[in-house]
């Protein structure tokens, strides 16, 4: 006998899928004005950052979050994407905070070096649009985990897989470092629990 436990027939939000990709659009286009209106004063490269191996097919993945994104919203429960919305915001806010106190450059490597030409063009296009600014923290890797956090049962773990390396991604194409990254962590981590307390209020009052 089949349980219900893994069982989800839910058809896709196309409103919520709407408003993620909205979402993410409109907070990509603020990014892009706040990184040419500052000017980057810190570089918070470690010798971990120095090991960590630039690979430029990861491209492939660090993109991915757009659709992983989008995906995952449309899929998401509606109170599960609320709080996914609520606690976007509040990663948005306290990111551009951090990014007008400590504006970072992230230090970027020749894409001459890479030998296949497409993963060159794309590359090349991304850095003229994303500057070497504004790493810290990783609003790539914030939304990323709060994402994760939309689903439930066993397709958490798919999930929250996929998720990991898109963190990962941020390293390896050396978008962000591991104090960006781990900043991330912290970031989306304190705003769900934020969110999360301020629902239970909300019930009990």
């Amino acid at each position: 006998m089949k349980t219900r436990m893994f069982q989800d027939d839910r058809r896709p939000d196309v409103r919520q899928m709407l408003a993620a990709t909205f979402g993410l659009i409109a907070g990509l286009a603020i990014f892009f004005l706040l990184e040419r209106s500052v000017t980057p004063r810190y570089v918070l490269t470690t010798a971990i950052d120095a090991r960590i191996p630039f690979i430029a097919w990861s491209w492939f993945v660090y993109v991915a979050f757009f659709p992983f994104v989008i995906a995952l919203a449309a899929y998401a429960r509606p109170s599960a994407f609320a709080a996914f919305r609520e606690a976007v915001l509040i990663v948005f806010v306290l990111g551009v905070a951090c990014f007008l106190m400590f504006p970072e450059a992230v230090p970027r490597p020749d894409i001459a070096e890479i030998g296949n030409a497409f993963v060159r063009r794309r590359l090349a296009r991304m850095w003229q649009l994303d500057l070497a600014a504004n790493g810290f923290p990783s609003l790539h890797v914030a939304v990323t985990c709060l994402a994760c956090r939309m689903l439930v049962d066993r397709r958490r773990i798919v999930a929250a897989a996929i998720g990991l390396l898109i963190c990962a991604s941020t390293l390896t194409l050396k978008q962000h470092t591991v104090a960006d990254v781990l900043g991330g962590f912290v970031l989306a981590a304190v705003s769900a629990l934020w969110v999360r307390r301020r629902s239970l209020r909300g019930r009990l009052a």
